[in-house]
């Protein structure tokens, strides 16, 4: 089944819900502005968010490991500098960004099934979901890849963002349709 992406609406609601709960925090905004694939985010340090000097980038750019491909440098909004300045300055540079209370003692991230737990609760906590069962890691990756695509209708830039290799791929990962090209040349009057 495919993943769903949350709406803004959405993405506002968790916001103000986990906006005291620093995990939670940072693995939102940074999950939906970075769209990175969960084994990409959840293993993100310090100094990829935060310079030398202690202060918060205004991108984040990394090697994808599915890929091997780097990441063009993909901007941070003001949610996710807020959160990282409250949230992460005064750590060690080394260490991980999405530390459990339990893995405190391993300094390890948490898990990708860990994070999957996280989002299904909070679409259905939060947002009062009955049935979670297409909601993933993906849907945070896919929720600004989506609003973008929706916006600009601009495959090519968000398969670039998301670091796809081909537009065919991207196309297939939104869910774009025939409908959806039909649409859109209805729209266009020359």
């Amino acid at each position: 089944m495919a993943k769903i992406p949350l709406n803004e609406n959405s993405v506002k609601t968790i916001r103000r819900m986990v906006q005291h709960k620093p995990l939670h925090s940072l693995l939102l905004n940074l999950g939906v502005d970075l769209m990175l694939r969960a084994s990409d985010l959840l293993r993100l340090k310090v100094q990829d968010v935060i310079t030398e000097n202690g202060v918060v980038k205004e991108s984040v750019k990394i090697k994808q490991q599915k890929t091997g491909k780097s990441t063009i440098d993909i901007p941070l909004s003001d949610n996710s500098k807020r959160v990282i300045q409250e949230h992460l300055l005064g750590k060690q540079p080394d260490d991980y960004i999405f530390v459990g209370n339990k893995s405190h003692y391993t300094r390890k991230p948490i898990s990708t099934q860990q994070y999957q737990r996280i989002i299904k609760g909070w679409c259905r906590n939060i947002l009062g979901m009955d049935d979670v069962s297409n909601i993933s890691s993906h849907t945070m990756r896919k929720t600004k890849a989506s609003a973008i695509y929706a916006q600009t209708k601009n495959v090519e830039a968000v398969r670039r963002l998301l670091g796809q290799s081909s537009v065919v791929a991207t196309s297939a990962y939104l869910g774009v349709s025939n409908n959806d090209a039909t649409d859109l040349a209805k729209s266009i009057n020359i």
